[in-house]
């Protein structure tokens, strides 16, 4: 026999010492609650590894692991002081209809991690080699056949993701001065007609510094919600375009103007992460748009409905006027409208005038 080949047999050769490693990750990997995998298959694939193997040392292999995983389901976590996270979250069973054992029970549901392959997928704030990075860690919780399901599910319509490669360290950066109450520093970019694949630095590469409270996901995109000092006023920005994050030695100002923000409500009056003064807002919808609404600015206590008349309603919230604002309302067209207050009214009806002088003027 080669050197490198191991025996169960005259004693344990060198490296025999892991059969029982490669057959826990055999079986992990090649089963599941549907898919059992016989003893013969077993000792076919710790041939790839050089281990040769008879089935009867197999299944005192995967006795071990019952006995190990048996011993855990009787641990009260409790009484033991031993915490949940702490076990490993396994059930390994004998399947007499495909006559084979299979890993049963696992740690995450496999619906659980489906959902977070789907959500990786859907991410613009990450990129391709980020996604397929942590689409692979999702994918080493699963069995080969789960692997497959999970590659051949879901099909994405016009996804776009960052160019950024750097995002996750950005991330990391952001998170630690906000923790540490530090302003940070960075250059802030954005794409050129001449060029859509790159982007260029802002303002010839000038180094922005701002006040960094929270990160915030909408629309698909990270941004962080930041307090500029001398507007006095919060702003906003991609955390997927700023590029050399850095923090700097510098308390951050702000905290109590921040202290005072809503952030369950800040993001529904904020339509796409841009600033505007805040107004409170009466509009007029048909009945059918309801869930529509509820599902953009929410039902908190400072959001108000009442029915209008037998196929309207109006809600009363706090909205940042802006463009961005106009152009989601035009979205409905005649079912909506906004009541008051009345110089909302007039500049919305600039906003149109402005749109419609665009197409006149040609």
């Amino acid at each position: 026999m080669k050197n490198n080949q191991l025996s169960d047999s005259g004693g344990k050769r060198p490296g025999q010492k892991y059969k029982s490693l490669l057959v826990w990750d055999i079986l992990q990997k090649r089963t599941d609650e549907n898919h059992a995998i016989q003893l013969k298959e077993i000792v076919e694939h710790l041939k790839m590894y050089g281990i040769t193997a008879e089935r009867h040392s197999i299944k005192r292999d995967i006795d071990d692991i019952l006995i190990l995983l048996n011993k855990e389901m009787d641990i009260d976590l409790e009484e033991q002081g031993v915490e949940e996270r702490a076990l490993l979250g396994y059930e390994v069973e004998y399947d007499a209809v495909q006559h084979g054992y299979k890993v049963s029970r696992r740690p995450y549901d496999f619906e659980e991690l489906r959902l977070l392959a789907e959500c990786v997928r859907a991410s613009k704030f990450i990129s391709k080699s980020q996604e397929e990075h942590l689409l692979g860690a999702i994918e080493n919780l699963c069995s080969d056949y789960q692997i497959e399901e999970l590659q051949n599910e879901v099909y994405l319509v016009g996804r776009s993701k960052t160019t950024n490669k750097h995002i996750m360290s950005a991330m990391l950066k952001v998170n630690q001065a906000i923790r540490q109450n530090r302003k940070i520093s960075f250059r802030y970019q954005k794409f050129t007609i001449q060029d859509r694949t790159q982007q260029v630095d802002r303002r010839k590469g000038a180094t922005y510094i701002i006040n960094p409270f929270k990160l915030i996901i909408n629309d698909g995109y990270y941004y962080v919600l930041a307090w500029n000092s001398q507007k006095g006023k919060t702003i906003t920005f991609r955390l997927d375009r700023m590029k050399n994050v850095e923090i700097l030695n510098e308390s951050r100002e702000g905290n109590l103007e921040f202290s005072k923000i809503n952030m369950e409500t800040y993001t529904q009056q904020h339509f796409g992460m841009f600033s505007g003064e805040k107004k409170t807002v009466s509009l007029r919808f048909t009945n059918n748009l309801l869930d529509t609404i509820v599902d953009r600015l929410g039902t908190g206590a400072e959001v108000f409905y009442r029915p209008d008349d037998d196929t309207h309603f109006v809600i009363t919230t706090q909205i940042a006027i802006s463009d961005q604002f106009f152009g989601w309302l035009c979205g409905f067209r005649k079912m909506a409208k906004i009541v008051s207050p009345p110089d909302v009214v007039s500049d919305f009806q600039k906003f149109l005038g402005d749109i419609q002088g665009r197409y006149e003027s040609e």
